[in-house]
């Protein structure tokens, strides 16, 4: 089967290097999908508007279908997709192994070094761009301002692609051409020494068909083999820019065989975090770089020296994986020194788990009594950098290849913003989420929920995908923000004073949708409502969800407490649950992998509930089915009150029902305020239209003590109290002296 003939499915599609790839081959009229835990919201505008398909949540038969399993090497051995692939007989390819097969046949210009290929690619793109040249390309990275897409597919002869030696995949490559610019050793944990990667640099060029474009510097570091293969350029004395544009000139007239200008000035826009200049004023500029090596680390701020040398240079620097930190933190320490002020941020591991002598305490050491400061990744961190850059006139650069780029951001947010955390955080969050995630301040709750009472929430978001809930979380993270998911607000009281966190609604896009798997089995989104999935089970003919009618939530929440209702609960009928965990990795889990009992699901009180699987336990007429649907209905209506609540107030003690207490002791009817225990069930407090929080918080103490004193028993509250604990607000029973009319 030929390349353009096979089915793609991309594991990782959001990497920097996955991304251009996938759209290419889209733009080549494949059929390509992807799926990415951590998926970006510029990543994926770009995807979906190549046409590559995006799975959210990830399901093995959505594998199984596809030919080729695409991955990056930063894939864990035990991810799902990789083992439902293997499973499924898929054909396994390194991100480096598709792209070496898309080259063969073509005339491969093939950009390679230990660093500078991306830039050295953007500028070869532009330049063919710009002079109206007939090459595909794909670079590794994106445009600054993304003044171009990173990928050309025109069928064309040429292919300029940089070729990756991180992961081993460049002895899959045979180029047309090859344009090295450096052999500095990287990489340590795929290369033990300098050696090794001088040996995979120079095989490529050995396989070689055509030529070898490179510096002169490097000529007596390649294989005399080459001979008249080598064609060299002068290294310019004035940095790695112009080393990048010489590199890139060279390529160029070597495809066009005509001399071309390729100057700074003549428009290129850069490439994202390569000296972007984020902000400018009188007293601040502040630029992020991908930096990470310490050649490049001392290339920029010798670029930042001369750009701005008016200004004090402050440089804060993240570490990139820790067999990279262990094989040069002293080069880091040597290079950071040459700034006039050092920051350091934690490393950023990547798939790596921390390894001897490659942890901040020794990277730290590296500097010796001068050791930076540690900055936390969040307000704390923004707040103790602003204070160094008070004094004089600054330069702060943000370098690194991690995840970096998110806290400069940020940074820069706060600093436009006055220091305004909510005007920051709004600020940073646009950029990130897509245009129909909502953002908002200051929002009142009691509208947003059953019991219709409570303040405002400080920050407010609706996100629409899967990529907009990530950026919302990490942007809590940096803004320090504790975090509530709320769906349809059935089982919550919010606070008078309302919540000083962010609440994310699930009511929108994804969380709202519902599927039809067929076999008996539903995927619903974590804002549906339970009336809903009741609705299209009855519809298609799936009895065992009769039970959820009239249960006045939506699946995330009846998840996250197992809600039930006669004599059944919602993990009874459970295939799989979709879960979002606290450190960002989204789940795919069995029933049986979950601890739950009563009102309770011990993983998800951790993590977030995305949405579920849910499975019938037999079909049935849809008339049956919803005649059980109206009778148990008619119960509910009959046995439960209709004013605005929160559901049952307390847990069931055990071997007794609350209810049942709260009704002997004749509670039923006592008020504070706008609060009252429901006449209809004793097990609900409603809102009579003028109750407050405080009301309903007072009236849950007086219930509680007055049990308390009559049987001994403690009465537990089943809703949740927003950013506040029971025991603490209600502390314990003492005596009350309870009245029928307060």
């Amino acid at each position: 089967m030929k390349l353009e003939e096979k089915s793609y499915f991309f594991a990782g599609v959001g990497g920097v290097g996955m991304t251009p790839l996938a759209a290419w081959l889209a733009a080549a009229g494949c059929e390509v999908c992807g799926h990415d835990d951590y998926l970006q919201t510029e990543a994926r505008t770009l995807l979906e508007s190549a046409g590559v398909k995006i799975r959210d949540l990830l399901f093995s038969e959505d594998i199984s279908s596809f030919d080729v399993l695409v991955y990056t090497s930063a894939l864990a051995e035990d991810h799902p997709s990789l083992a439902a692939a293997k499973a499924g007989g898929l054909e396994l390819l390194r991100r480096g192994e598709l792209l070496a097969k898309i080259a063969k046949g073509r005339h491969l210009l093939a950009v390679v070094g230990s660093h500078g290929k991306t830039t050295t690619s953007g500028l070869i793109a532009h330049g063919l761009i710009q002079n109206g040249m007939k090459a595909d390309f794909i670079i590794g990275g994106f445009f600054a301002n993304q003044t171009h897409l990173p990928y050309a597919f025109g069928g064309h002869e040429w292919l300029i692609a940089e070729v990756d030696e991180s992961d081993g995949t460049i002895e899959a490559f045979e180029p047309e051409v090859s344009l090295v610019l450096n052999l500095d050793w990287d990489h340590a944990d795929q290369y033990s020494d300098q050696q090794s990667l001088e040996f995979a640099f120079t095989a490529l060029l050995e396989r070689t068909r055509k030529c070898v474009l490179a510096p002169d510097s490097l000529r007596a570091q390649l294989p005399e083999v080459l001979g008249q293969k080598i064609i060299t350029w002068p290294l310019p004395d004035d940095g790695m820019n112009t080393h990048n544009i010489t590199a890139a000139t060279a390529a160029l007239e070597y495809i066009q065989g005509a001399k071309l200008d390729l100057a700074p000035e003549h428009n290129f826009p850069g490439m994202a975090r390569r000296q972007d200049c984020l902000h400018h004023d009188v007293m601040l500029s502040v630029y992020e770089d991908y930096a990470h090596h310490p050649t490049e680390i001392e290339s920029l701020i010798k670029h930042m020296r001369d750009a701005e040398p008016d200004r004090r240079l402050v440089v804060v620097f993240q570490a990139h994986r820790y067999s990279r930190t262990r094989q040069f933190k002293d080069g880091i320490a040597r290079a950071l020194g040459n700034a006039d002020q050092a920051f350091l941020l934690p490393i950023y591991g990547a798939y790596e788990t921390e390894r001897a002598g490659g942890e901040m305490l020794n990277l730290t050491m590296a500097f010796g009594a001068s050791a930076p400061t540690v900055l936390p990744m969040n307000l704390r961190g923004m707040e103790k950098l602003a204070m160094a850059l008070v004094d004089e006139p600054s330069s702060l650069v943000f370098a690194g290849a991690g995840d970096i780029h998110h806290f400069a951001n940020a940074f820069v947010a706060q600093v436009r913003s006055g220091f305004d955390s909510q005007a920051a955080w709004k600020h940073y969050m646009q950029d990130r989420v897509s245009k129909t995630c909502i953002l908002e301040t200051d929002v009142t709750l009691a509208a947003k929920t059953t019991m219709r009472v409570g303040g405002a929430a400080e920050f407010y978001a609706e996100p629409e995908n899967l990529s907009d809930l990530h950026a919302l979380l990490r942007g809590a993270h940096l803004f320090e923000q504790s975090v509530f998911s709320l769906g349809r607000g059935s089982n919550i009281i919010v606070p008078d004073e309302g919540f000083s966190g962010l609440v994310i609604r699930f009511n929108r896009g994804l969380w709202k949708t519902t599927l039809n798997l067929g076999g008996g089995r539903l995927w619903v989104g974590a804002g549906v409502r339970l009336k809903e999935v009741c609705g299209l089970a009855a519809k298609v003919g799936l009895s065992g969800f009769e039970f959820l009618e009239g249960i006045p939530g939506s699946v995330g929440g009846s998840l996250r407490m197992n809600a039930g209702a006669m004599g059944s609960w919602i993990f009874d009928v459970v295939e799989r649950v979709q879960l979002l965990e606290a450190d960002g990795r989204v789940r795919d889990m069995p029933q049986e992998a979950f601890h739950f009992g009563y009102r309770k699901v011990e993983e998800i009180s951790t993590g977030i509930a995305l949405g579920a699987i849910l499975r019938s336990p037999e079909k049935e007429q849809g008339a049956a089915i919803r005649e059980r649907m109206d009778s148990y209905a008619s119960v509910r209506k009959a046995s439960q009150p209709r004013e605005p609540s929160a559901g049952c107030i307390f847990k069931n003690p055990d071997g007794d029902y609350a209810g049942k207490l709260i009704d002997t002791n004749g509670l039923k009817g006592l008020r504070v305020g706008g609060a009252e225990v429901s006449e209809v069930h004793g097990n609900f407090i409603v809102n009579k239209g003028s109750a407050t929080a405080k009301d309903i918080i007072e009236l849950v103490r007086k219930i509680r003590a007055t049990i308390y004193q009559s049987s001994g028993k403690l009465l537990e509250p089943e809703v949740l109290l927003l950013g506040q604990n029971w025991d603490e607000v209600l502390g314990h029973p003492v005596e009350v002296e309870g009245c029928k009319d307060e």
